[in-house]
């Protein structure tokens, strides 16, 4: 795990403060010789194991020592063809795979939406990303201070992901509470993309919303219905993820088997019989995303474009 003090420096900048950890990486806040402010990412030596704590008691603690409780990390999920997938460990020559790919993101995202890369520093032989650092609050942070959430900034994350397709981006891949920033002045960021994984049997996002385990757009729709989900319900709608055959060949399967299996795991409970107040095109929304397959990105904002302008 990396040892990393206030007042040491690092490539030029002296860190300052530690903002927060995932299950592979670590940010502090540095300033640079001009005493500017920035957000340094560097990855731990190893992480994203089935051990991560998560769910637990909810806390404001950060400690740089352990995910805070109430979090949901990312996992290296790793995919039998036909047994499914398994949480394992990335060592650190994986996990400077993944920072080197969301440097090159960032780079493509120019800032629309995303904290704008200043520079990847190499720190003992391993990269380090330097980047823009935007003062407000994470999502998670919102809905665990109760501070007040807004439908309005899931509409936004749609039309951030979709207006970066243009720009290269394919899918952000990890949409989670955890990865949507507030800033103070309401704009909304989204921040740790994961590129496609250069192995065809792991992929890397956090299975309790994406449970399909789809590093895809239709992933990346699934992700913000579950969101949706959770800040009108309070919880998630599934106990156990991924789905069994998730990212499996299906074709080695029985397909009465895999079609009992997904009717079965979409038996999650309904919005409004938890929720009465729940907009009944809210639950749509969250039915058409989850079980249509069809029901894209593009669709779910449209939708949720229309419900916000009506109400």
């Amino acid at each position: 795990m990396l040892r990393i003090s206030n007042g040491q420096t690092i490539a030029n900048y002296k860190v300052e403060a530690f903002l927060g950890r995932g299950a592979f990486t670590q940010v502090f806040l540095v300033t640079d010789a001009n005493g500017d402010h920035w957000a340094m990412k560097l990855g731990d030596d190893s992480g994203g194991g089935k051990n991560l704590p998560r769910f637990g008691e909810v806390t404001v603690t950060r400690d740089p020592r352990a995910v805070s409780p109430d979090e949901t990390p990312a996992e290296a999920m790793f995919i039998d063809p036909k047994d499914g997938a398994t949480a394992e460990i990335l060592d650190a020559a994986e996990v400077d795979e993944l920072l080197r790919e969301e440097a090159r993101l960032l780079e493509l995202a120019d800032g629309f939406g995303t904290p704008r890369l200043k520079e990847v520093v190499d720190v003992n032989g391993r990269p380090a990303l330097v980047m823009q650092h935007i003062t407000g609050l994470t999502l998670r942070e919102r809905i665990r201070s109760m501070e007040g959430v807004k439908l309005g900034w899931m509409s936004d994350v749609c039309k951030i992901v979709l207006a970066l397709h243009s720009k290269g981006w394919e899918c952000h891949g990890d949409l989670k509470p955890e990865n949507i920033l507030i800033s103070e002045n309401g704009e909304v960021y989204i921040i740790d993309p994961v590129a496609k994984s250069t192995r065809n049997d792991r992929i890397v996002t956090t299975p309790w919303y994406n449970p399909f385990l789809l590093w895809s757009s239709k992933g990346d729709a699934q992700s913000v219905a579950i969101m949706l989900y959770e800040l009108l319900i309070g919880g998630l709608p599934f106990d156990s993820v991924p789905w069994r055959f998730a990212g499996t060949d299906l074709s080695l399967h029985d397909a009465d088997e895999v079609e009992m299996s997904r009717s079965m795991f979409l038996s999650y409970p309904p919005m409004r019989g938890i929720n009465v107040l729940t907009p009944r095109h809210i639950e749509a929304i969250f039915h058409r995303t989850m079980c249509e397959d069809a029901y894209d990105l593009a669709d779910l904002s449209a939708e949720l474009e229309e419900f916000l302008i009506k109400h």
